[in-house]
């Protein structure tokens, strides 16, 4: 099946590549998503999400000759602007040519690579449901079922990357905690303390707002005939479970956060009234001095 080409104004076609755009992004001119490649084979198909970054500069991509011809080899890929991207193949291949072809469009590339990989069947006529273990089977490969595949993929690595994020922010909070049950204090410098507020708003920044995990796809408005697919992948995934008990962590994370941030604040208001009383001392101690010598 290839994805169908955008028309140009001027008649002609455009780049084998397509876009799909929110309301939102068609005014700003950022496509969410750019779907790219063509996919020739019916049956046993290989889903393969991973994160590559921060975000991906969409815009400027759609534009890119290099890119479209990585991209159209061997199946289609969807590179969502949050930093993820999906290629959907006959069979499970290395993804180091997208990353290359990719690499000038990322920012803040990912540290860690997070990945997940769903078998998928396109059966003609059947019915669209997820198997016993996992196997997603298709109806038809038409382009909606495949950018719904690949949305949820997306959403379950990028909360896949923010649970790790947040089980190591516990893990680095764990021995501040024990200092302050121990001995009432909390040896930390404000600037990592207004690191790790950071870092919490950053996560749930990404989750509740950029990646709106927990939002039905806009796809969906216009093809409410994969509402049922959807559910089934997003119980599959256990998408809203698993935002719930994010947004739960990061709640307790940023209670932490100003917790210590309240501490830190106090520990400068001491010094400072501490400072302001020793050049009150010094001043006096000036006056007696030259008292004294009169």
């Amino acid at each position: 099946m290839a994805f169908p080409a955008d028309e140009r104004m001027d008649g002609g076609m455009s780049p084998p590549i397509s876009t799909i755009l929110s309301p939102m992004s068609r005014l700003a001119g950022t496509p969410e998503v750019v779907i790219a490649g063509t996919l020739e084979t019916e049956g046993a198909l290989v889903a393969t999400a991973w994160l590559v970054g921060g975000s991906v500069r969409t815009g400027p991509l759609v534009e890119d000759a290099d890119f479209i011809r990585v991209a159209g080899v061997g199946g289609m890929v969807f590179v969502f602007r949050y930093g993820v991207v999906v290629s959907v193949q006959a069979s499970a291949q290395s993804t180091q040519r997208f990353d290359a072809a990719l690499a000038p469009y990322i920012a803040d590339v990912a540290d860690f690579r997070e990945a997940e990989t769903a078998n998928l069947v396109i059966r003609t006529g059947s019915e669209d449901r997820v198997g016993p273990d996992g196997q997603i089977v298709l109806a038809d490969d038409s382009p909606e079922r495949l950018l719904l595949v690949a949305t949820v993929l997306s959403r379950s690595v990028i909360l896949a990357r923010d649970e790790t994020l947040v089980s190591e922010a516990f893990e680095r909070t764990a021995p501040v905690v024990s200092e302050l049950r121990q001995n009432g204090r909390a040896p930390l410098p404000i600037r990592q303390v207004m690191k790790l507020v950071g870092n919490v708003l950053a996560a749930r920044h990404r989750v509740m707002g950029m990646v709106q995990v927990i939002e039905r796809p806009d796809l969906l408005w216009d093809h409410p005939g994969l509402d049922r697919l959807y559910t089934r992948l997003e119980a599959e995934y256990e998408l809203k479970d698993r935002a719930e008990i994010l947004e739960l962590k990061f709640g307790a994370l940023g209670d932490f956060a100003d917790v210590l941030l309240n501490i830190v604040q106090d520990k400068r208001a001491f010094r400072t009234e501490a400072a302001i009383i020793a050049l009150i001392a010094f001043e006096l101690l000036l006056n007696l001095f030259e008292m004294a010598i009169r």
